[in-house]
Order: C-alpha cells, then structure tokens, then sequence
C-alpha cells in the first residue's frame, strides 16, 4: 500500500535525503558528477527548496505502511489551465512498483480538480526509461530544448504534455 500526502517546509530534509540516493543512480549514465552536484544544490538546496514551496510548487511524497519514503513528485500552475510537472522520482529499488504511476495519478487528479487542461514536463532527452514511462502514460514530445543553467552545463530536454481532455 502507498500512501500519499503533501509535503512542507519540515519534509526538506527527507526530499534532500530520498534525492541524493535518487539522482546519482539515475543521472550516472547520462550527466557528469560535476554537473549532477550542480542541479542537486540549484534545484534541491534547502533554500531552493523553500523557495519552490513558498512560490506555489506543491509537493508530495510517497510512502509505505512503514512510513518509508518511496518517492516524491512537485508541480504548479505555468499558465492558464497548465500545470508543470517539476519533479516525480521514485526510489530506484522501487521502479517498476507502480509508484510512480501513483504519484502522477495523484497529480492528475489534483490538477483536474483546479481545471486543468494540460500537464508538461522536461525530460532529459537521454533517459530513455524516464521518456518510455511518459509515453506509456499518454505524454507526447512538444518540443526539444537545450537551456543554458550555468557554468557550461545544458539540460538536454524534451518537453513532453499530457492532455488531459484526451
């Protein structure tokens, strides 16, 4: 049984905790350790962190029966009737549980309920597992972007959209 729940100021920490055995073994094969150190403190610091929440990024986590973190998803409203996708990782150990699929059933359902018409996200373009997930689940590729986030390092992204009239 997975139980999701939103998350606050106070789940920093555990965000940080369950990411750092998250993206080292997602991003390996595709990013540098030193770009990897770079995103975890630009978009996972506990002052980035607090500034998403405090900004309109909802969070939740998922966790078991135990009250294990499992996995943890962000999103926010990006425009009228479109949400972003900011952030849906699940515990590698945990892939193929379904986990993942709750959590972003999760944010479906929410959105919907705030008349939502869309939901993007950013893919890297090279993890393939990640954009196969998407696919499976209705995301179709918008648009191929490389943003510049600083100190030469580019995300290499699909953006991707479910529609959610479809």
């Amino acid at each position: 049984m997975v139980f999701i729940t939103p998350a606050s100021l106070q789940d920093i920490p555990t965000i940080q905790e369950t990411n750092q055995q998250i993206w080292p073994a997602t991003y390996a094969a595709i990013l540098s350790p030193q770009q990897i150190d770079f995103m975890l403190e630009m978009m996972y610091s506990t002052a980035a962190l607090t500034e998403q929440m405090n900004t309109g990024h909802y969070f939740i986590i998922a966790r078991n029966e135990e009250n294990n973190v499992l996995g943890f998803a962000s999103y926010s409203l990006i425009e009228k009737e479109i949400f972003k996708l900011h952030k849906l990782y699940v515990l590698p150990a945990r892939h193929g549980d379904n986990i993942g699929k709750e959590l972003l059933d999760f944010v479906v359902n929410d959105i919907r309920f705030m008349g939502a018409k869309a939901l993007d996200l950013n893919v890297n373009r090279y993890n393939l597992r990640a954009i196969a997930f998407y696919h499976k689940h209705h995301f179709k590729v918008i648009k191929e972007v490389d943003i510049n986030i600083g100190n030469d390092f580019y995300m290499n992204d699909f953006i991707m959209r479910l529609y959610l009239d479809e």
